[in-house]
């Protein structure tokens, strides 16, 4: 439980790096705009399909809490949906505000832990999440890249870089992980030979590591069992992260209409995105805030006409970035703040029920 708060403490100090990164960015966004310009171009756009837009990014919350229900109950655990979209929604956001989205998950199973989930249960749950997301992004990222060719092709140099680059770092992550998961006894042996040649270069904590990585891939061999064991409900998530992505990367899109555009299909603008997403993943940046709108200037330049690209990006970050790490951030501080006043009711009962009880025991023994 202490690990956790500190994690909390942790988390909080990065958000200052948050909100430092999304000062610079928009000062270097704005610096050169004409404020009136963007407010008089962004108040003739269509709502409508902000809207479709906003209920994309509802869409993607809820995919990943209808997987984590699915699951959940698939291991005997009692949860509902409602639940369940707290765990989401504490992912999306402390994801977000942390390098690397590095807090998503332990917060995530802190949720899970409050809720009474073993943290071995919420640590498959969350491990058979990662591995499909990582899946199914590098999936839309190929066949992105692979399909919108002609339109990037020679044109963002400077991205295809950071798109190899995220490519190769998710493909290898992924590769990793199947191999702990299905081929752990190769790893292990890898392992003694990558410790024997620590030892050769005098690596003292040689043998702890070998120990930690040992601990954890015996930790992963139930969730290789429970993936073996219930395809159907792998299929099932796989199927629901598909969904999920798609809504994801489907928000430029929807951006696109609002401005009264239609002339590219809503697949080319997936495909984009999918390759600017795969691309900004490898740097360590809270919610890849300066880079993903740099790259979506550069991509999307090649949709978007140059007379409303600075507002299109606002908007597309907007709604499927600031807009969701507010609300959500929201979401989380009404909740703390119901927890805590339910938690002070409950201590106030318990003590006036530890009252009611003494006074009564005083009674029965003056009369006895």
């Amino acid at each position: 439980m202490k690990d956790y708060k500190n994690l909390f403490l942790k988390i909080l100090k990065n958000g200052g790096l948050f909100l430092i990164l999304i000062a610079f960015t928009f000062y270097f966004v704005f610096k050169d705009m004409d404020i009136n310009t963007v407010a008089n171009t962004i108040s003739h756009i269509n709502i409508f399909y902000i809207l479709i837009a906003a209920t994309c990014m509802c869409i993607f919350l809820l995919c990943e809490a209808s997987n984590f229900r699915r699951n959940l109950t698939a291991l005997g655990c009692e949860t509902n949906l409602i639940k369940c979209i707290n765990y989401s929604v504490q992912g999306f956001f402390f994801s977000s505000i942390t390098p690397s989205a590095s807090g998503g998950q332990p917060m995530q199973a802190y949720q899970m832990y409050k809720d009474d989930i073993k943290i071995s249960h919420s640590t498959l749950v969350l491990f058979v999440e990662f591995i499909f997301f990582q899946t199914v992004t590098i999936m839309y990222a190929i066949i992105g890249f692979i399909s919108q060719r002609s339109l990037l092709s020679g044109r963002v140099n400077s991205l295809m870089i950071l798109f190899a680059i995220g490519i190769v770092c998710n493909l290898a992550m992924l590769i990793g992980l199947v191999l702990v998961l299905f081929y752990s006894k190769g790893v292990k042996k890898l392992l003694n030979v990558v410790v024997r040649f620590l030892k050769l270069c005098r690596f003292k904590k040689a043998d702890i590591l070998k120990e930690r990585v040992d601990n954890v891939i015996d930790e992963y061999k139930d969730c290789a069992m429970y993936i073996v064991k219930n395809k159907s409900i792998m299929f099932k998530t796989f199927i629901t992260k598909c969904i999920q992505i798609f809504a994801l990367h489907s928000i430029p899109y929807w951006i696109y209409r609002s401005f009264g555009f239609s002339e590219y299909s809503i697949f080319v603008f997936i495909g984009v995105q999918a390759v600017l997403f795969i691309s900004v993943s490898a740097l360590p940046l809270p919610g890849s805030v300066g880079v993903s709108e740099s790259g979506f200037l550069t991509l999307f330049k090649l949709l978007f006409p140059v007379s409303v690209l600075n507002e299109a990006m606002l908007l597309s970050r907007g709604v499927s970035f600031y807009l969701f790490v507010f609300l959500c951030g929201m979401f989380i501080l009404v909740k703390y703040a119901r927890d805590s006043r339910a938690k002070r009711l409950a201590r106030i009962r318990a003590a006036k029920e530890a009252a009611e009880k003494k006074v009564y025991k005083q009674r029965v023994v003056q009369q006895i």
